[in-house]
């Protein structure tokens, strides 16, 4: 509701600066205002339904990002104490690792991103 406001205090300057009678002005502001607030509430909505289908599905859907890099991990610390080919220096396997610890930090911070909005706009 405060990115509305906000919004609305701008478009109420600009309005005012218009040539129109004060009816006018007053029938642009509020149908500006009713078309803010219906995309509030849409925006709203939309950021609940992506919020329930995160929070929705089975265990494996919540952590297969969390599974990969144990495997991962594993793989590595096996290959510490015994010789495994596709821990060479020329293996692919460290560019895979390159991509999944990036992929892994990258969405971690994406999922962050909504819980950080909503905190700001209350």
């Amino acid at each position: 509701m405060k990115i509305v406001s906000n919004v609305m205090k701008e478009v109420g300057g600009v309005i005012e600066t218009l040539s129109l009678s004060a009816r006018e002005k007053q029938q642009l502001q509020c149908r500006i205002t009713e078309v803010l607030l219906r995309w509030e509430t849409e925006s709203q909505g939309r950021q609940e339904r992506v919020l329930s289908a995160e929070a929705g599905g089975n265990w494996l859907q919540r952590s297969w990002r969390p599974l990969v890099m144990l495997v991962f991990a594993a793989v590595v610390l096996v290959g510490s104490f015994v010789p495994l080919p596709m821990l060479d220096d020329g293996s692919r396997f460290w560019d895979l690792l390159e991509i999944g610890l990036g992929g892994y930090i990258l969405g971690r911070g994406v999922e962050a991103i909504p819980a950080i909005i909503g905190k700001r706009r209350k």
